[in-house]
């Protein structure tokens, strides 16, 4: 039995996150996705989620390739999350693996000291969350400028 877990904000859907949980799903059984409440509480630097925590929820909820949500709001809270998971399944012949986006490769990241073995997504379909926000705000604007 081979648990996928992933971590992000999942904030508008988009064909890019399809692609990943489609490919997540080839190499696992359970897909647990791992929600961050508001990235912009430890980091101003993000972009602050579009969508509420609830409407992320009944979307991420909505797909079939995901399985199990569950939120976190701080690096420390997903890296606890991560170790005691970890632990527990190592007792019941279940086995983890986390997905990272491959821009993560060399970087580090958090829960990067657990040894859970890790598989880097291949980004080259080009879609990202700050990109479709880009192209629906540029549509808009032009359309509103017409």
């Amino acid at each position: 039995n081979m648990i996928g877990i992933i971590a992000g904000n999942f904030d508008v859907i988009h064909p890019g996150y399809i692609a990943m949980f489609n490919e997540m799903k080839q190499h696992c059984d359970h897909i647990l996705v791992l929600l961050h409440t508001d990235p912009t509480i430890e980091r101003p630097e993000k972009c602050k989620p579009v969508l509420s925590v609830e409407e992320r929820l009944a979307i991420l909820h909505s797909l079939r390739q995901v399985d199990e949500v569950h939120t976190y709001t701080t690096e420390a809270e997903l890296y606890d999350y991560l170790k005691n998971l970890s632990a527990a399944l190592s007792s019941r012949k279940t086995t983890i693996k986390r997905f990272l986006g491959d821009d993560y490769e060399g970087r580090a990241f958090t829960g990067d000291d657990l040894n859970i073995p890790i598989h880097y997504i291949n980004r080259d379909h080009g879609w990202s969350t700050t990109k479709f926000k880009k192209q629906i705000a540029d549509e808009v604007f032009n359309s509103s400028n017409v």
